[in-house]
């Protein structure tokens, strides 16, 4: 992924995202940028070249060869601040763009140009020979003529096999949370990932399960409308652990039946050696070469820990974007609403702290969000079954509930990216899970 700073245009990074995935670059890469002027960039020229003119574009590389952008390929020129290795500078004359639009485009155009014509003398390439000029200009004008494109991919399996890590881990946010109790995950939760001209929609559903009460039912609901035609793709995630059972199965050949393309992840591998993966691995090996119907695409064994083919299955869900543009600005991670993701930050600390000390889990409720206060103020409802459950969340002399609202203040403040106040109040509301009123106001 790149990273631009200094004088950014709207554009280039998706831009920069294209040239990434065109030339096959992995890592994380940042780019210092200036928009300047002629005087400007006259100056420049004397002072950096010893030369007295203005030109249209000026790259100055910082690096002397080009592999994996990682911090163990470049140790020196890492910058731990931007976590990404630094290529160098590009500079872009604005002047020089406005002329050469009047000949060959639009300003727009020329000034994208003019970017990419920087990043690709960042990367290696030149202009010296009469092939290396025709190889720079094969790829300028194939990341110009890139256009956006999109595919939405249901994200389901069993409870607690690591659907949301693997969204996380892909997107490169927290969407959603984790932690060691099954169907933590309550509602349809949008991921966003976009880089370049592709983006990817991940519908990460509850796990799959029979429901019992009203919150259930709801969780039934997300599950369903992401199968029924919502999606494009269709990822099932599978816990190496448990290995693959039955309802695994069923599932998998189910969804064969639709039109989705399927993939699986066989997930948890830094839990199983080779041993333990081989045997789902062969199980499934007839669902991957079926004579009569469909088949599964691929199966990628994953670790969200170790990270071990993230970019594997991120590749090949890209792949299957599709032409129309994206669903969402390219900048967005989640379309939930602030609230909601505040409210999942508290209950996810609530589970992770908490374990099976309460059966049945909590519910958060956002009372107030004081944006123009510093720091914001934000109060909270944790709505519990049982006043027994208050004891146990409230803690002795108040201490779990303290830790819980430290925990989760850490998260908020990382995700609006300011100093936050936060309130927690315990609510007993016997019967939560099957009352509408409650879960409309929990925003379920």
């Amino acid at each position: 992924m790149f990273k631009l700073t200094g004088d950014v245009q709207a554009g280039f990074g998706r831009l920069a995202g294209i040239i990434f995935n065109a030339l096959g670059l992995k890592g994380d890469a940042a780019v210092d940028i200036t928009v300047t002027n002629d005087e400007s960039m006259r100056e420049l020229n004397n002072s950096t070249r010893g030369v007295d003119k203005t030109t249209d574009v000026l790259s100055y590389p910082a690096l002397d060869r080009i592999t994996d952008f990682t911090q163990k390929n470049y140790p020196t020129d890492y910058d731990g601040m931007q976590r990404a290795v630094v290529l160098g500078e590009i500079a872009i004359n604005l002047d020089a763009a406005k002329r050469q639009a009047e000949e060959y485009g639009t300003g727009e155009r020329e000034v994208n140009y003019l970017f990419v014509h920087g990043m690709l003398h960042l990367l290696g390439y030149d202009h010296l020979e009469q092939a290396d000029k025709d190889r720079m200009r094969a790829v300028e004008e194939q990341v110009l003529a890139e256009t956006d494109k999109s595919v939405v991919v249901a994200v389901v399996g069993r409870p607690n096999a690591g659907k949301s890590s693997i969204v996380n881990a892909i997107v490169g946010e927290k969407v959603s949370i984790v932690s060691p109790k099954p169907q933590t995950t309550r509602d349809r939760i949008t991921g966003i990932c976009t880089e370049g001209a592709r983006q990817i929609v991940f519908l990460d559903t509850p796990g799959m399960f029979k429901p019992r009460t009203k919150l259930d039912e709801h969780m039934d609901k997300s599950i369903k409308s992401s199968l029924g035609g919502d999606a494009d793709v269709v990822l099932v995630v599978l816990d190496s652990t448990k290995g693959i059972t039955e309802a695994d199965e069923k599932l998998i050949t189910e969804r064969l039946k639709t039109r989705a393309p399927l993939y699986v992840a066989v997930n948890k591998t830094d839990l199983k050696g080779y041993d333990g993966i081989y045997p789902i691995l062969e199980k499934l090996n007839p669902l991957m070469s079926r004579k009569e119907g469909r088949s599964i695409k691929d199966v990628i064994p994953t670790s969200c820990k170790t990270g071990r083919n993230i970019d594997v299955l991120k590749a090949a869900l890209f792949n299957e974007c599709r032409e129309g543009g994206f669903l969402f600005p390219p900048d967005e991670y989640t379309d939930r609403p602030v609230k909601f993701l505040i409210a999942e930050a508290v209950r996810e600390k609530a589970l992770l702290f908490l374990q099976d000390e309460i059966p049945h889990g909590v519910g958060v409720s956002v009372r107030q969000v004081v944006e123009d206060s510093e720091p914001v103020k934000i109060s909270c409802d944790v709505i519990v079954d049982k006043q027994s459950h208050k004891q146990i969340v409230i803690g002795d002399g108040g201490e779990m509930i303290k830790r819980i609202g430290a925990a989760a203040r850490r998260d908020i403040e990382r995700m609006l990216d300011c100093k936050v106040y936060l309130e927690l109040f315990v609510k007993v509301r016997p019967g939560w899970r099957d009352r509408s009123d409650i879960l409309k106001d929990i925003g379920y």
